[in-house]
């Protein structure tokens, strides 16, 4: 039977809640953890629809893939998973991966499907193999999200995170911006093969040839996310061009490019991505102007809702993630990750 509101104590009882919870809920009182939240909020939502909402007999079974030695940012998004973990939400396995390595990442994936897992999210690599092994996963039932980075033309549920194409564009906003007469400037890339990278490195391009022609890209690093690769790139491209006055990167592996900078002794306008202990810093330091951040414990929340409604059967609208624009100045407050 559809009903026009739910009743709160059809809410709790199709929730597994007290109606105490559930008031506390639905005038959105503290004291509730997020887990115990999305339940109560789905149950409403599946009543009032008159649609079935699938509870498990055991807590949903997780699995989460991030790539190895990815640096502050990518540790403490696997902390906020293991954080929800705690909660009791789900059973929630994060599993760190040789990083950039598609062979690897697609036989993790491909092996979940003999497992009791339920449902998997991962930061993805853009590659043949790492398809193949979602639409092995797809076939069995299990959904598949990925995290930051996503993949076109695949079977996944969806990506979780910032837009990188508009993040891109934001950081060649701010470089035209700090630039009022012709300069040269740099792109410090990690790996194509994730998405993030190629997107953020074309909408930086674009912005500066659409509206900031007097900025000219002399240079583009492949650092592969690495602190000694970046520094050895960044090194090189200073021998070469010592009049360089702007690096943007759009990955990982910053304390190389802050090395090499200084080595130089390069005074250029440096942006880039994910605020971090390290790039806190750095900005405090002026070793570097502008972070473009997202919000790793907010990627972790919004993966788990987006895979748990999927499993219970119900629709939820994944949300792209706000860009926040960091500086020295403002840095009080703003939460790592």
């Amino acid at each position: 039977m559809r009903h026009s509101r739910a009743r709160i104590v059809d809410i709790a009882r199709q929730a597994r809640v007290g109606t105490a919870t559930v008031d506390r809920v639905l005038n959105d009182r503290p004291h509730v953890s997020p887990a115990t939240r999305h339940r109560v909020l789905s149950a409403k939502s599946a009543l009032e629809r008159g649609t079935a909402q699938v509870l498990p007999t055991r807590r949903w079974k997780l699995q989460v893939f991030l790539p190895a030695e990815a640096g502050p940012s990518t540790e403490f998004l696997a902390q906020c998973f293991k954080a929800i973990d705690a909660r009791g939400l789900a059973d929630i396995e994060c599993e760190a991966i040789k990083k950039i390595e598609p062979d690897a990442l697609a036989t993790k994936l491909n092996a979940c499907a003999g497992r009791r897992v339920d449902a998997v999210a991962f930061q993805s690599l853009d590659d043949p193999r790492v398809r193949n092994a979602v639409a092995n996963l797809t076939r069995v039932n299990i959904p598949c999200l990925t995290l930051l980075s996503g993949l076109e033309n695949s079977g996944v549920i969806g990506r979780i995170g910032i837009d990188n194409r508009a993040a891109g564009r934001t950081a060649g906003f701010m470089m035209g911006r700090l630039h009022a007469l012709p300069g040269r400037v740099a792109v410090v890339t990690g790996s194509l093969l994730y998405s993030i990278h190629e997107d953020r490195e074309v909408g930086f391009r674009s912005i500066l040839r659409r509206e900031f022609p007097h900025l000219s890209i002399v240079g583009i690093c492949h650092g592969y996310d690495d602190i000694d690769s970046n520094f050895r790139a960044v090194d090189e491209l200073l021998k070469r061009n010592p009049d360089l006055s702007g690096i943007y990167s759009v990955g990982g592996g910053n304390e190389g490019i802050v090395g090499a900078l200084q080595k130089h002794g390069s005074d250029v306008i440096f942006i880039a991505h994910n605020l971090t202990y390290k790039t806190q810093g750095y900005l405090l330091s002026g070793s570097m102007d502008i972070v473009l951040h997202q919000n790793m414990r907010k990627v972790a929340e919004q993966a788990v809702d987006t895979l748990i409604a999927n499993l219970q059967k119900q629709s939820l609208a994944i949300e792209t993630l706000p860009t926040e624009i960091i500086t020295r100045e403002n840095i009080l407050g703003a939460e790592f990750g």
